[in-house]
């Protein structure tokens, strides 16, 4: 068993509103960040990377059905 294997992942289905409102959540989040030792750094560089991909898909939703 590799190290990839043991990282479980979920699927699932947004409507487009509810991929912004994530992706605004996040980003107040991060906004509000109390840094660390309160929170582990790791959880900063997590949240960047789930900014980036909500993202992608409000991008995605502008570029291909507005």
């Amino acid at each position: 068993m590799n190290e990839d294997d043991s990282v479980v992942m979920y699927q699932i289905e947004l409507a487009p509103c509810d991929a912004y409102l994530l992706y605004h959540c996040v980003c107040k989040r991060l906004e509000n960040w109390e840094g660390s030792p309160a929170r582990p750094a790791e959880e900063q560089e997590h949240l960047w990377d789930l900014k980036n991909e909500l993202y992608k898909i409000v991008l995605d939703h502008k570029y291909h059905d507005m």
